[in-house]
C-alpha cells in the first residue's frame, strides 16, 4: 500500500471517532441543561416560598402592633 492510500485509511477511521466525540458533546450540554433547569426550578421555588413567609411575618407583625394601639 502507498502512503497515500495509508493516509486516507486512517483519515476515514477517525471519522466515526470525531462524530461519536462530537454526539457526546451534545449529550453532555442537553443533561447540564436539565439540571440546570431543575436546580433553577427548584431555587425559584424556594425563592417564592421565602417571600411567602416573609410577607405573612410582616402582616403577623403589623396585626400585633396594630392590636397593641388598640388596648
Amino acid at each position: 500500500m502507498s502512503r497515500t492510500a495509508i493516509r486516507w485509511i486512517f483519515c476515514l477511521s477517525l471519522f466515526p471517532f470525531l462524530v461519536a466525540c462530537g454526539q457526546k458533546e451534545e449529550q453532555k450540554s442537553k443533561i447540564e441543561e436539565a439540571v440546570k433547569e431543575a436546580v433553577t426550578k427548584e431555587f425559584k421555588m424556594y425563592e417564592g416560598a421565602k417571600a411567602a413567609v416573609e410577607k405573612v411575618g410582616k402582616e403577623a407583625q403589623e396585626k400585633r402592633e396594630k392590636e397593641k394601639e388598640v388596648k
